[in-house]
């Protein structure tokens, strides 16, 4: 675990960054919003229809994070569309986070 720790996962998000494409994390703060280039890749699209009063698409990404993962209060671009963040999981390396967005 002291691997995990002394920053294993910035080392393993570097390697694997030039598989991933260009995003923007838009992290919201009690004092705006401060955009953040990451790489992330989409992972799968659905419609959210199977879900009630939940309307739109539902993506899930992988983001690579050489900071602190995001958290459902931030927004991300991917491939040019803004996505609110619904849900993220985080590895415990913290090289990356899984999310789940819906297009604004």
């Amino acid at each position: 675990m002291g691997l995990l720790l002394n920053g294993l996962g910035r080392h393993l998000g570097a390697v694997f960054a030039p598989l991933f494409d260009e995003a923007v994390l838009h992290r919201v703060s009690p004092g705006g919003v401060a955009d953040e280039p990451v790489r992330a890749r989409i992972d799968g699209a659905r419609e959210a229809a199977e879900e009630p009063g939940l309307p739109g698409r539902l993506v899930r990404a992988v983001v690579l994070t050489p900071g602190l993962p995001p958290n459902p209060d931030d927004e991300i671009t991917l491939a040019g569309i803004r996505h609110r963040i619904v849900a993220v999981e985080t590895d415990p390396a913290g090289s990356h986070a899984i999310i789940q967005g819906r297009s604004l």
